[in-house]
């Protein structure tokens, strides 16, 4: 377990988690809830800019975000991150199936976060007793995975500009449909350095300011103060050829 990871004092109970219906545990029935919260080791906090877990490591704990943001990547031999997704809260991080004796990608904290963390080996058990469960953790694994492809995709053959308008119309949307945003909301919270997005979309922190100054210019987003206000949605969209799946 990282060594930055320090439990909550006061640690949220299962049964009445705020985020339940956007995380793993959204299909397991109330009748379950005790299980899932005898295999729970407890609930962290991890400070900004800390390793959740890195690359290579042993694959013994799974987590849920419970608050804040963490940015999954995969590094090269001399050590430059690529950038895979933004985890947000409901998020279920660093899982491995049954064999997989490692985990394949860091997951660094872009703001203050709190996770649930679970031993691998009890969810295994668990996923034994309960088929549903078993069969959602494939489905976001899944999702995960066409996240990823789709993040891969955009690198080998779009622009700058379309590149970092997918990644934001993405966050977006996702935030939006996981009632984190409201439904008429054009302000979202915005942590990401410009490094982080560089690492996303594979440019360099002055390619990257450039690009967001440009999108400014036309009108289509402004950021301040870790705030992004989006400012012609349609456009943003249009841009970075995004189709919303989650």
């Amino acid at each position: 377990m990282s060594k930055f990871l320090k439990p909550r004092a006061q640690p949220t109970q299962c049964a009445v988690c705020p985020i339940r219906q956007n995380a793993l545990f959204q299909v397991v029935p109330v009748s379950y809830i005790n299980d899932a919260q005898s295999r729970r080791t407890d609930q962290y906090h991890l400070p900004a800019r800390r390793l959740l877990y890195e690359e290579g490591a042993p694959a013994t704990m799974a987590y849920t975000l419970y608050e804040g943001w963490l940015m999954l990547y995969r590094s090269d031999s001399e050590g430059r991150r690529q950038g895979l997704r933004v985890a947000l809260p409901g998020d279920f991080l660093g899982y491995m199936p049954p064999g997989e004796g490692y985990i394949h990608h860091s997951a660094l904290a872009i703001t203050n976060a709190v996770v649930c963390g679970f031993r691998q080996e009890g969810l295994h058990e668990m996923m034994g007793k309960h088929p549903d469960l078993a069969a959602h953790i494939t489905r976001i694994q899944a999702h995960y995975m066409a996240s990823y492809q789709s993040a891969m995709l955009g690198l080998g053959r779009k622009t700058a500009e379309q590149r970092i308008a997918f990644l934001i119309a993405e966050l977006f949307h996702r935030l939006r449909k996981r009632r984190l945003l409201a439904e008429d909301a054009t302000i979202m919270p915005f942590p990401l350095t410009q490094e982080m997005i560089g690492d996303m979309t594979g440019l360099t922190p002055v390619h990257t300011n450039r690009v967001m100054r440009r999108l400014r210019l036309d009108g289509i987003l402004r950021v301040e103060r870790q705030r992004l206000e989006i400012l012609d949605l349609d456009a943003l969209v249009r841009l970075g050829e995004f189709v919303e799946t989650e």
